[in-house]
């Protein structure tokens, strides 16, 4: 059984007493964390890793993303999301998703969250299977669930077929010690009641995540609300599909009895700020819900309408926009902003019992942040000079299921140039064939 010992670490463990040991160690073995305490840990045939001068801390938890659409990276920016979802992203999607393409944009999506400190994500997309795989290979935790949604896609072209689609990702993966398979309703605005109440019966046979997009503009809510009588969420409730077991990503746009209902069935928010400003969809009152209890994690969305997967600006974004938007400062300290980015996205997630913090019997998902820099001294608070003063380039080395996925910078599971030969040989065909 392989021990590797990281010592001479400043340790935030985000355990329920939000403990920080200031000059520790931490005893992994196989995958699992065995040991932590302060001092030097001494151990017989072991690898050492001296983190004189680091952080170490649970990697960040992104918790809704759409990993391949990193082939789509600024393809049609500065649109309102209906627009550009409608008349841009999905006919390129119909044009360019396919399984090969699939492969190398979510190895290209890897190198980028990797450097930037993420240990796990939430996909929904097309092609999950080839996702799921490449995760694997990669080394990083994914939660993945192929994308339902009422009208033909590039992986199927019924609804049934989908369903299909769905239980088979889940059958292959279910149990696994690095991938964890979700059932994913695109939305409410996509998606048929029966649609929807078949995917959440699908949750409910494995007891999985159900992963769905809530309430992300005004235009959804006053479709939806004309449709159905209901806002988003009050319909989707109505229909039983609120529970623990539910990741809302965006969920810009509560009612106060929405809160109510989140809070009361425990659903989980992945808000994603950036994506929500980058399209004018709003900004969630993530202050407001926490403090009703909901647990609220963070997501960066895809690359199309974010632009980066990078999960350290996402947090500083997720802190600084309540402060500005209620006029308090005081609203999503940094502590909370770090929360949000680990332990609640775990919680989200249905894996707070294997990752989100680091502690005695969970796995070993940390990352190595190098705090003796220019841009982070001098350090009064650590969660402060992380949320606030750290970037990805501080993340040094990061280790998942305790196996290092990255090295002072170097990843050594992916062929990063090889994986963006590829990208642009993809991208090359795209411009090509919008120019002809």
């Amino acid at each position: 059984m392989a021990t590797t010992i990281i010592f001479n670490a400043c340790i935030i463990t985000m355990n329920d007493d939000m403990e920080v040991i200031k000059n520790g160690s931490i005893r992994v073995e196989d995958n699992q964390i065995k040991e932590i305490r302060e001092g030097k840990i001494e151990f017989s045939n072991a690898e050492y890793f001296d983190a004189e001068g680091m952080i170490v801390m649970p990697g960040f938890i992104n918790t809704h993303t759409h990993v391949p659409m990193t082939m789509l990276r600024g393809y049609a920016d500065d649109l309102p999301l209906h627009t550009w979802l409608n008349e841009h992203i999905f006919p390129a999607e119909a044009r360019m998703v396919n399984p090969e393409n699939v492969a190398v944009a979510a190895r290209f999506a890897f190198i980028e969250m990797i450097k930037s400190g993420t240990t796990c994500f939430n996909d929904m997309y097309f092609f999950e299977d080839i996702i799921a795989s490449e995760a694997k290979k990669a080394g990083i935790r994914a939660v993945v669930g192929e994308s339902l949604i009422d009208f033909p896609t590039p992986s199927f072209h019924t609804v049934d077929e989908g369903i299909a689609r769905c239980e088979s990702l889940v059958q292959q993966w279910y149990g696994d010690s690095l991938i964890h398979p979700t059932i994913c309703a695109h939305s409410p605005y996509t998606c048929s009641k029966e649609t929807l109440q078949k995917a959440k019966v699908l949750s409910e046979k494995y007891n999985i995540p159900l992963h769905i997009h809530v309430a992300e503009t005004r235009k959804e809510v006053e479709d939806l609300t004309a449709q159905t009588g209901m806002a988003p969420a009050e319909y989707l409730y109505s229909i039983g599909l609120l529970d623990r077991n539910v990741i809302a990503a965006h969920s810009v746009w509560l009612n106060p009895k929405e809160i109510e209902l989140y809070a009361r069935t425990r659903t989980s928010v992945a808000h994603c700020p950036k994506s929500n400003l980058k399209l004018a969809s709003g900004i969630a009152d993530t202050d407001t819900y926490m403090k009703a209890g909901i647990n609220v994690s963070i997501g960066t969305d895809g690359t199309a309408s974010n632009n980066t997967l990078d999960m350290v600006e996402e947090m500083r974004f997720a802190a600084l926009l309540p402060k500005g938007s209620l006029y308090n400062p005081e609203a999503v300290n940094a502590r909370t902003a770090l929360r949000m980015a680990t332990i609640n996205g775990a919680k989200a997630l249905g894996i707070h019992h294997l990752t989100g913090s680091l502690e005695i019997g969970k796995r070993a998902d940390l990352i190595v942040i190098h705090a003796d820099a220019s841009n982070m001294l001098p350090i009064y608070d650590v969660y402060s000079a992380i949320v606030y003063a750290s970037n990805s380039k501080n993340i040094r080395s990061s280790m998942v299921n305790g196996k290092w996925i990255m090295r002072n910078r170097e990843l050594l599971n992916i062929d990063k140039t090889g994986t963006m030969e590829s990208m642009k040989h993809i991208v090359n065909s795209q411009i090509d064939n919008r120019k002809s």
